[in-house]
């Protein structure tokens, strides 16, 4: 493809992306940045030149008399062959900043790194918590909470934090509630998650004699196997969804509701995300980006998809890739912003995760 067809197609996105409206070809002829690399145009010539972009199928045209607008196959043709990501602007970074330890647990910092990503980009953030099948089990207590109530804490080495109530039949001496602390982080402590919820309770209790140390023993430990599998399960951070309501798609209710269906976290949401996290961190962001038709495997669920892009990338610490995170919008998305924001944000999560 030519370069001023490669520019026209650019122009033509960018201002159908601004304006919701198809792009007639008094529009292109205008245009600061064409005028300024090829000179004038005559009305011939952007015509020509739009009619073999919509011969190529990159643009479509809804009416006869109407402007041109993106196919999806345009979309990717921007988003694959001609943007790249942009410099993050100074406020960008000020916001980006706020994704930074100290944080409370990793869901928090992800919660908090959602808000900003949707703040960013103005589209609904989405991003899965880091995996329990690769975490182990870090830190297990017990603490007293009256009347005649303890709480469980577990903590995983990637930071997540689990929390049951449990009530008591009698007072707990201090005594018994240092045994059975010792206990568990001596049998279960720097188990994987999976590891602790194989283990056995009966063949790693025989060093218990006392009949209140053991029921309490095994209590907690049965407490221990619900939060691990409650910590195993796939859990999904959405945030910013009004946002959506923003763009003039939405304004249908049909479209409305096929996004908010997909962002009520099922299935489908969870994955988008897995998809995203196959992809190796290092790979070009386009690679994480799917536009429209490209998200037809959701169609059955979801009918209205076609009208949805999504640009995910996958995080985490060192080598050792954690989750996805990203952004989930019209196929009429600002996919230079997007892309540039959705890397830069994982990026930064990645130091509140090395903290943990």
């Amino acid at each position: 493809m030519k370069s001023r067809q490669k520019a026209i197609l650019a122009a033509v996105i960018e201002k159908y992306v601004a304006t919701a409206e198809p792009v007639g070809s008094g529009a292109i002829a205008s245009d600061a940045a064409l005028l300024a690399q090829f000179g004038a145009l005559s009305p011939a010539t952007v015509r020509n030149e739009l009619a073999f972009l919509e011969g190529e199928g990159l643009l479509q045209q809804p009416h006869t008399s109407a402007g041109r607008t993106p196919t999806d196959a345009g979309y990717r043709f921007y988003v694959s062959e001609m943007i790249r990501p942009r410099r993050i602007s100074r406020a960008e970074k000020s916001e980006l900043e706020r994704v930074a330890p100290p944080a409370a647990s990793v869901e928090g910092a992800m919660q908090e790194a959602m808000v900003v990503l949707a703040r960013l980009t103005g589209y609904p953030a989405v991003a899965s918590l880091p995996s329990g099948v690769r975490d182990n089990v870090r830190m297990l207590q017990l603490n007293p909470m009256p009347p005649r109530r303890l709480v469980l804490v577990l903590v995983t080495q990637a930071g997540r934090i689990e929390h049951r109530v449990f009530e008591i039949d009698d007072d707990v001496a201090p005594q018994t509630l240092q045994t059975v602390v010792h206990f568990l982080n001596e049998n279960i402590g720097g188990q994987s998650l999976a590891g602790a919820r194989g283990l056995d309770f009966e063949t790693v209790s025989g060093g218990l004699h006392d009949a209140a140390t053991i029921n309490l023993a095994r209590r907690a430990w049965e407490m221990v196997r619900d939060s691990v599998a409650d910590i195993a399960d796939e859990k999904i951070v959405v945030q910013g969804v009004i946002t959506l309501l923003d763009e003039p798609e939405f304004s249908e209710i049909a479209q409305a509701r096929a996004a908010m269906r997909l962002l009520d976290g099922g299935a489908s949401l969870g994955e988008l995300l897995r998809n995203a996290q196959q992809i190796a961190r290092d790979s070009p962001v386009a690679n994480g980006v799917r536009i429209g038709a490209e998200l037809s495997d959701l169609a059955a669920d979801y009918p209205n998809v076609r009208v949805l892009s999504f640009v995910g990338v996958s995080y985490g610490v060192g080598g050792e890739t954690l989750g996805a995170l990203g952004v989930l919008g019209p196929a009429r998305m600002r996919y230079g912003d997007a892309l540039t924001i959705v890397p830069a944000l994982a990026a930064r999560l990645q130091m509140t995760l090395e903290s943990f």
